[in-house]
């Protein structure tokens, strides 16, 4: 078994990332009530308010828990910080799938 940071562990204990991982779950209810693909949050077709919104709102509180991992924790790699918050966030891409982007006709009567 892999031994937990101890910034890590502050996170799970303290739920510093509560309302990041709220804002996340806003965005992907907005991104799923538009009927977007995984492709197209890769180049968005358009930005409703909302979504930029929330958008700027998750950036901010991303810096924010960083930063005070970063000042209670020192030496704290960015990449590795992302990389364990997008590993929970995932629990919330499978909580809210986007569209599959299959939109053709198949013919079929069922």
């Amino acid at each position: 078994m892999e031994h937990k940071k101890h910034w890590m562990k502050y996170i799970d204990t303290l739920g510093v990332d509560n309302e990041l991982s709220q804002t996340y779950y806003n965005l992907r209810k907005a991104f799923k009530r538009e009927g977007w693909t995984e492709e197209d949050l890769k180049s968005p077709p358009y930005y409703p308010t909302d979504i930029m919104r929330n958008f700027q709102k998750f950036s901010d509180l991303r810096n924010e828990v960083f930063f005070e991992i970063k000042s209670f924790f020192g030496d704290v790699d960015h990449n590795e910080f992302s990389d364990y918050l997008m590993d929970k966030l995932k629990i919330i891409d499978l909580k809210t799938p986007l569209d599959n982007g299959d939109k053709k006709r198949n013919n079929r009567r069922d």
